[in-house]
């Protein structure tokens, strides 16, 4: 007789707003956390942002797939061998494993989501919590500890970090 299979935990139906999901300062970036990975079971979690320009990341990798629509500005983005300039009203995938970055071009409002979810957890633990619905102050400071931190755990590596290489394609 074999075991009884369990199916996999699913979340509850829920309403996510803006205005009341929890929000965070970040490496210069405003995070609004609209969908946790919690509520859904694990399955994906959804991020509102707003990026100076000039902001982005170094090359990176994640072992889940990211992907991004731009409400407003653009953004140049580097995704395995591809150059890639999204503005207002594209998409842009990056499969796990794809080692990629961004800069932003112009001040930048996006939607970032993650299959499966989980990264947000990163963003909550690291940033502070915003007070108001805008970028950060600049005395907030940057702490290199925290990139190091951000590069560095179970949802994203440095390019170059030798243990993420297997996460790479």
């Amino acid at each position: 007789m074999s075991a009884p299979t369990q199916a996999a935990p699913q979340g509850v139906p829920f309403l996510a707003g803006r205005d009341t999901a929890p929000a965070y300062w970040a490496f210069g970036v405003l995070w609004v956390v609209l969908v946790d990975s919690a509520q859904t079971g694990g399955t994906f979690s959804l991020v509102e942002q707003w990026m100076p320009a000039g902001d982005g990341p170094p090359p990176h990798v994640h072992p889940i797939d990211e992907w991004f629509e731009v409400l407003e500005g653009e953004i140049a983005f580097r995704v395995g061998d591809e150059e890639i300039t999204a503005g207002a009203g594209d998409s842009v995938w990056i499969p796990r494993g794809t080692v990629h970055t961004f800069t932003v071009l112009t001040a930048a409002h996006v939607l970032n989501g993650y299959t499966p979810g989980g990264f947000e957890q990163v963003i909550k633990g690291l940033g502070t919590p915003a007070l108001r619905r805008e970028l950060p102050p600049p005395d907030l400071g940057f702490d290199p500890r925290a990139a190091a931190q951000l590069m560095d755990n179970f949802w994203s590596a440095s390019a170059d970090a030798a243990w993420a290489r297997s996460w790479t394609r």
